[in-house]
């Protein structure tokens, strides 16, 4: 039996996690790996800590899954995207990493987009422009920290940081550097012209070689061999951005399947095998299967929403996820006029909404709160999908993934909302199981990535959207849009 290691590294949890070729979980090992503490708005990690809690976490993965080393056959990696972390000519940081929630360029942001730099990058890059992009904060590192500018010899993805110090070679992964407004999505390859628009002209030969998902540079080091425990030249492949390793855990192997996750953000991916003409600037990127391509919308307004709820107004009570499920199930299908607004972190639908409730009446009680919490969520999550559904067309098959998916009752208003079937991924660490599928692909237990989700990556429980609940939610999400648009014409709450 060959087994694979997958190395997911959150924003502010790192994981490690062992797996056969049959897809079996042998172990997980997380640990946190707090942000630096910072002025508000900026999200920083030192770089050297966040090695050590990768070594550490494999380690104890080695450690709890019996494994010895000289079995793991392959590294892969699921990583956030975006965010920046540079090292200079002799591979050490030239600062601190920072995150793709981090919010210093939003002022270069904004004045780009005045500029309609923005709109002239989008044929290039295929991407909007947000503070947290590579391009973002390389321009605010000229215009702020120009010592550090000057030192970047390479630029990095989180992933690409952790491959690097495991193998000593540089290379930035296919599906994450495609997201970083540096690449030429249509191309496949670094945009000079990109580099032009945003003012980082210098930055043209600090850009890394591109190394695909499956594809393995180099093994692990001597160094890093003693380091973490992997045995020294132990393949490293490419690995992914942590939104293609979940489309990946959910099978997306063509059109058929829109992959929803529900976790702190929910997002929408769909892949293509070419990127349309389209009014709206939709985010793509190059899929780990040669020749395709990906496409995902999200935003923070998902289960985090509930976990608020849940913790403020649920305090005391026991097993209360089950307790909301259970007195969601007893309401009518959209049977109240309570709105809630799921956007206590961020908004897909304003820039000036917060989240709350809206049309409570004294009729109205707990069981009436939580339905319209989950209802909010849906409904923040079916703007993403109607936006993916405009491309790939109606006649698709959702496939969830993330927390919430344990919930029958939720998954089924996910299909009566979208009017769409539903199948639920039992995957428990699809950060993990992704980053150990590259591996497994790149290793050669499976010859495609088509081939390697179909043996890996169990579908669980199939559900078919209620016909007879259609009209009522498509009438509430219509309210819930209007709300949003209303409340948007307001100042922003302080």
């Amino acid at each position: 039996m060959a087994y694979f290691l997958g190395i997911d590294i959150g924003g502010t949890v790192i994981k490690s996690g062992l797996y056969d070729e049959r897809g079996s979980e042998k172990a997980v090992a997380a640990l946190n790996d707090p942000a630096v503490a910072g002025p508000v708005g900026w999200s920083e990690r030192d770089m050297y800590a966040m090695w050590r809690t990768v070594c550490a976490s494999v380690r104890r993965v080695l450690a709890e899954g019996g494994v010895p080393p000289s079995e793991i056959k392959g590294v892969g990696f699921s990583a956030h995207g975006k965010g920046l972390y540079a090292v200079d000519r002799d591979g050490e940081p030239v600062r601190n990493g920072i995150i793709s929630s981090d919010n210093r360029a939003l002022p270069q942001v904004r004045a780009w987009k005045a500029a309609g730099v923005d709109r002239a990058a989008y044929p290039y890059a295929c991407q909007q422009v947000w503070a947290g992009h590579p391009v973002s904060l390389l321009a605010w590192l000229k215009a702020n920290e120009a010592a550090a500018y000057r030192r970047i010899h390479r630029i990095l993805m989180a992933h690409d940081w952790i491959r690097y110090r495991l193998t000593g070679e540089f290379a930035a992964e296919i599906t994450n550097i495609s997201g970083s407004n540096l690449f030429n999505v249509n191309t496949g390859a670094y945009e000079p012209e990109l580099l032009r628009l945003f003012g980082i002209e210098e930055m043209r030969d600090c850009t890394a070689p591109v190394v695909g998902s499956a594809e393995c540079l180099a093994g692990v080091s001597a160094r890093a061999a003693e380091e973490t425990g992997l045995a020294a030249g132990t393949p490293v492949y490419g690995g992914f951005f942590d939104v293609v390793s979940t489309a990946v855990c959910a099978g997306l192997a063509d059109q058929r399947f829109i992959n929803v996750v529900m976790g702190t953000w929910t997002i929408a991916t769909w892949i293509a095998d070419s990127i349309p003409a389209a009014e709206y600037p939709y985010t793509w990127g190059r899929y780990c299967i040669p020749g395709r391509y990906f496409v995902h919308e999200g935003s923070p307004t998902s289960a985090s929403n509930l976990e608020w709820f849940v913790r403020n107004f649920m305090p005391a009570a026991e097993q209360p996820y089950r307790r909301c499920d259970e007195m969601v199930a007893a309401l009518p299908k959209g049977a109240t006029g309570v709105q809630f607004l799921p956007y206590l972190f961020s908004s897909n639908l304003g820039d000036n909404l917060s989240g709350g409730f809206y049309g409570l009446a004294n009729a109205h009680g707990l069981p009436q709160l939580v339905q319209a919490v989950y209802e909010g969520i849906c409904f923040a999550q079916h703007a993403h999908l109607e936006r993916i559904l405009a491309l790939s067309g109606r006649d698709r098959l959702l496939r969830l993934t993330g927390g919430p998916a344990r919930s029958r009752v939720w998954m089924q208003m996910v299909a009566d909302v979208a009017q769409l079937p539903v199948e639920v991924m039992h995957v428990k660490e699809s950060g993990c199981l992704g980053a150990a599928i590259a591996a497994a692909v790149g290793a050669g237990a499976y010859g495609s990535f088509s081939e390697a989700m179909a043996a890996m990556c169990p579908v669980g429980t199939r559900l078919e959207p209620d016909a007879s609940a259609a009209a009522r939610y498509r009438e509430k999400y219509a309210y819930f849009r209007e709300l949003a648009a209303r409340l948007d014409m307001l100042p922003p709450a302080v």
